[in-house]
């Protein structure tokens, strides 16, 4: 029988190492793999597999606790580790950077939340996926308060902005950010169960993240989805119409000065005017 190339030796030891993300160093070991190991008098081959197991499944498990600090923290060690495990033995990590691993993470805690872990749970894993994402997005230009005072006022109803990649929405059922933002000595908040919609950003090297009530979540979507800054300030319709340009354009401020807004040169000519 000939010996397995190079690629399918490789594909043969990832598979052992990611289909049961355990420390059991006495699970079978397919044939191919095996024949290709060399053991020692003082170790044997299939217990210098065992370390390799051992070392990738806790490499994994540091990777989804510094992407989750806060829900590690809320759910403790040793639940932690447990639906960490599963998760893995489900969503292995098949991507070359392990950076990646906890793309489905508050979607599978959602799913199989253990017995006596809070609720919101899930929420918080959203969110702390979505700080690590942003933290990663690639960087923009972002417009400054001149380039603002420069625009004609004629200019403005028909003017597109467009935002950061390091932008994401999350909506929750939970205020989840104020268990983010306690202190982590502090005993764990209570929360009510409210729908709560959050804005997180980077600015620098720092991310930030805050709630928002419905009108900034909706004049939020219309920046987001490319509509002209007249849109935007549809979202406080219900106010005197002076009053909704006022409110749309300090909110446009606001978003400005947190560098959430991409640089006009940055959008093509037809974004700019509609």
């Amino acid at each position: 029988m000939p010996a397995p190339a190079l690629r399918e030796l490789q594909a043969a030891f990832w598979r052992h190492l990611a289909a049961h993300p355990d420390d059991d160093p006495g699970r079978p070991i397919a044939p191919e793999l095996a024949a290709a190991l060399v053991g020692t008098d003082e170790l044997a081959a299939d217990a210098r597999l065992a370390i390799y197991a051992r070392m990738y499944l806790w490499r994994l498990l540091d990777v989804l606790r510094d992407d989750h600090p806060r829900t590690a923290a809320v759910l403790g060690d040793e639940a932690f580790r447990a639906v960490a495990r599963d998760y893995l033995s489900r969503h292995p990590s098949e991507h070359p950077s392990v950076s990646n691993v906890g793309r489905s993470f508050s979607a599978f805690l959602a799913a199989t939340l253990p017995a006596g872990a809070p609720p919101w749970a899930p929420d918080l894993a959203r969110l702390e996926w979505a700080r690590r994402e942003v933290f990663d997005a690639p960087d923009a230009t972002p417009l400054g308060l001149d380039a603002l005072r420069a625009l004609a006022p004629e200019a403005w109803p028909s003017t597109r902005f467009a935002v950061v990649p390091a932008l994401a929405r999350v909506v929750a059922r939970w205020p989840v950010h104020r268990v983010w933002d306690a202190d982590t000595d502090a005993p764990t908040p209570e929360l009510p169960a409210e729908r709560t919609a959050l804005r997180v950003w980077r600015s620098g090297y720092s991310v930030y993240h805050a709630p928002m009530d419905a009108r900034e979540e909706a004049a939020l979507g219309r920046l987001v989805a490319g509509e002209p800054f007249a849109a935007v300030c549809e979202a406080f319709a219900d106010l005197p119409a002076e009053n909704a340009a006022a409110q749309a354009a300090s909110l446009l401020v606001t978003w400005v000065e947190d560098g959430m807004v991409c640089s006009l040169d940055d959008l093509d000519p037809e974004r700019r005017a509609g």
